[in-house]
């Protein structure tokens, strides 16, 4: 999800490769990593990722470091990166606003409406929080109500920047908005 909401990921496969081993009993295996990520940045080489918990890389790292170091090495061979990103890393506040967020995906705003309020935004100072800028763009209520979700839309477009260190709420500020292709 943080991959997928990222700007510079171009592509996101999941398990994309598999690859063999000798574990430490000597017998054949298979390694399947979690992900390879592909970035829109020329310079930003292919990413090879692997996900686990921190307790079981803890726990059992010396069999992990087997399909560790297999992955390391495909992915040198093939000109890409290899990671491993454990819980601690991925799970935090801004996956939980990245879920809130992803909770307005199904939302559309029409391109009018999208145009009026990104217009709106380039016209004021910003950083704003949403609420000052809904108080300031809406006249009842019920469109305050309908604008937080576009707000959030808009977010999750990439239309514009939310200051996302903060729990997501009508307290997030508002700190840019993208210029349209």
């Amino acid at each position: 999800m943080l991959m997928e909401f990222d700007e510079r990921v171009e592509k996101l496969v999941s398990q994309p490769i598999q690859l063999s081993y000798i574990d430490l009993s000597g017998r054949q295996q298979r390694y399947t990593p979690d992900y390879l990520v592909y970035f829109k940045t020329p310079n930003m080489k292919p990413m090879l990722v692997e996900v686990k918990e921190r307790s079981e890389i803890k726990k059992d790292f010396e069999k992990l470091r087997l399909k560790f170091a297999v992955g390391i090495r495909a992915a040198k061979e093939k000109g890409w990166r290899f990671k491993v990103y454990d819980d601690t890393r991925i799970r935090g506040l801004l996956l939980d606003n990245i879920r809130k967020l992803r909770n307005f995906a199904s939302h559309s705003v029409s391109d009018d409406i999208r145009d009026k309020i990104l217009s709106e935004m380039r016209n004021i100072h910003l950083p704003i929080t949403a609420r000052d800028f809904l108080e300031h763009y809406t006249t009842s209520r019920r469109e305050y109500l309908e604008n937080i979700g576009r707000i959030w839309w808009l977010a999750l477009q990439h239309d514009i920047e939310l200051d996302l260190s903060e729990p997501l709420s009508e307290r997030t500020r508002i700190t840019q908005v993208k210029a349209h292709d």
